[in-house]
């Protein structure tokens, strides 16, 4: 009976890391999602005429001015307009677990999108 329920034990704290370890992606996922949007919206009323030249600077000047906690390391990938209304803000982060262990000790670089459009 004991390596029965020594193996369930196992098997219940492995379940419970991989619960925590998506929990915790999912959640800096949706962490970042809001800073790309909010980047992309900071940047369309930052611009008066919405070119390429100027986004890239307008978002990371909101990226500089914000202390981003729970992200580690967030890069500007793309800032950019391709119809002149929509910008469309492209960040990435390193995700790295909660809790360090055998399994989930490798760092993973996650990536969000947030668009801002502005009205005619």
């Amino acid at each position: 009976m004991a390596p029965l329920g020594i193996g369930l034990s196992l098997l219940s704290l492995m379940t419970t890391l991989v619960i925590l370890a998506s929990g915790s992606l999912y959640l800096s996922e949706r962490r970042l999602t809001s800073v790309a949007e909010s980047t992309a919206l900071y940047a369309l009323a930052k611009s008066d005429v919405i070119s390429n030249q100027s986004l890239p600077r307008y978002a990371g000047d909101f990226l500089e001015m914000h202390q981003l906690k729970g992200l580690q390391q967030v890069s500007l990938i793309e800032a950019s307009s391709k119809d002149g209304f929509t910008v469309r803000v492209r960040l990435c982060s390193l995700w790295r677990p909660l809790f360090d262990s055998y399994m989930f000790s490798d760092v993973g670089m996650i990536c969000s999108e947030g668009l801002a459009r502005r009205g005619t």
